[in-house]
């Protein structure tokens, strides 16, 4: 059912006593909706699913409680929904409550441990919530969660906390764990078992904070290990010391397949990411710290005395997957440097460096200078991207001869050159 702005609600609806499934869609404001829900909720007791998702709600009533035979409950992109009734938390044969977009929600009901059958907990960009009940952590049932919350520690023993994730053993698909900047316990960290939850496939970690940074964030990221068939993962805003995870490497995020890194601030280093064998696509952002990448972003660097690779060991190819790199936002980076590989590396492959890059993109990298040789000489390189980058598009001007070879090039938005296929 879908009203317009000035529409009133159809009374007809209240009749429908026996109805299993309601939609009601306005995405105009109807406020007729809001004042229609109490009496619904009385009438249609039978009701299974309802989604009430674009309906201006800013106030769910407490009559929710009256829908015992509910299921299923989206109140998605209600953006003005301050909080939900304790009544709520009534709902026990819930299983999936979609709180998507609902970007004013302050808190969730603190009964939210009774709804012991529910699956899915969609809270994605709930960007209100700075803390979630300690309830939470008796829904074991659940399936999916989309946002965990690290509180600042206001409330006490009331309040979810990283150790509690120990006990939602099933979660699966994308988890955002958010203000982590506020996590103080190390011991919660290493509770929260992060690298048992083997269904988990793609992980946020954001170091953001409310107060002021807690300590020993690089020892909280180092508990935070993600599981070994991990798919996706971003790090951001950390605010530690340069030093990389020691789960940063080839063995333990074999699967890893997209990375984002992001607002590590004190980072002036980029971790050895080369040396993830998977990886397709690359993000790295706001890194203000970093003026220069080189041979420790490829991870090619020697082992002291090493002059050259082992005879019995396979050659090493850094990115050797990658078809996407972008960097945004890196206003000190000044230098990419070329790296020297070594010539018995050279001869037995053909490209030792990002061998299947198909879209390099930079953007607001103010004094980047130049690319590196290696990049230049990419066969697969399809398409480059260059947007208020001054010095480079300079530099790109000068080098046409070797950069036009790139079938599409954009620079500051527009197309310098377009391939037809």
């Amino acid at each position: 059912m879908v009203l317009e702005k000035e529409s009133p609600f159809p009374s007809y609806i209240y009749n429908v006593e026996k109805l299993r499934s309601l939609l009601i869609k306005s995405y105009n404001k109807n406020s007729s909706i809001s004042r229609a829900l109490p009496k619904l909720f009385d009438q249609l007791k039978c009701l299974r699913s309802l989604d009430l998702s674009w309906g201006s709600i800013k106030e769910l009533p407490k009559e929710i409680m009256k829908l015992i035979n509910l299921r299923y409950l989206k109140l998605s992109n209600n953006h003005d929904l301050l909080e939900l009734p304790e009544t709520l938390c009534d709902l026990y044969n819930l299983q999936t409550l979609d709180l998507t977009r609902c970007r004013s929600l302050q808190k969730l009901p603190s009964g939210i441990g009774k709804l012991l059958n529910l699956r899915h907990l969609d809270n994605w960009e709930t960007f209100g919530l700075r803390s979630m009940p300690k309830g939470m952590r008796r829904l074991t049932c659940l399936r999916s969660l989309k946002e965990v919350v690290v509180s600042d520690g206001c409330n006490g023993n009331k309040t979810f906390t990283l150790g509690d994730l120990a006990n939602l053993s099933y979660l699966r698909g994308d988890l955002k764990i958010r203000g982590l900047g506020n996590a103080g316990d190390v011991t919660e960290a290493r509770k929260a078992k992060l690298h048992n939850k083997k269904d988990l496939f793609g992980l946020t970690l954001n170091f953001d904070s409310s107060t002021a940074r807690m300590c020993h964030e690089d020892m909280i990221l180092e508990a935070l290990q993600p599981p070994g068939n991990m798919e996706r993962l971003e790090i951001r805003c950390f605010n530690g010391p340069i030093l990389f995870p020691s789960w940063l490497n080839s063995s333990a995020l074999a699967q890893l397949r997209h990375f984002t890194l992001g607002n590590c601030r004190n980072w002036t280093l980029l971790p050895p990411l080369g040396e993830l064998p998977s990886l397709e696509s690359l993000q790295i952002l706001n890194m203000n710290g970093v003026k220069k990448v080189g041979e420790e972003f490829l991870g090619l660097r020697k082992e002291e005395g090493q002059t050259s690779t082992p005879p019995s060991s396979s050659p090493m190819i850094a990115f050797p997957n990658l078809k996407s790199l972008r960097f945004s936002n890196m206003v000190k980076w000044k230098h990419w440097i070329n790296c020297e590989i070594p010539s018995k590396r050279v001869a037995e492959m053909d490209n030792a460096i990002m061998p299947q890059l198909q879209s390099l993109d930079l953007q607001i990298c103010g004094k980047l200078k130049a690319l590196p040789h290696y990049l230049l000489g990419l066969t697969s390189l399809k398409e480059l991207s260059v947007d208020w980058c001054p010095v480079l598009a300079e530099y790109c001007q000068k080098e046409w001869p070797n950069i036009s070879r790139i079938p599409n090039i954009r620079l500051d938005g527009v197309y310098v050159q377009r391939s037809s296929h």
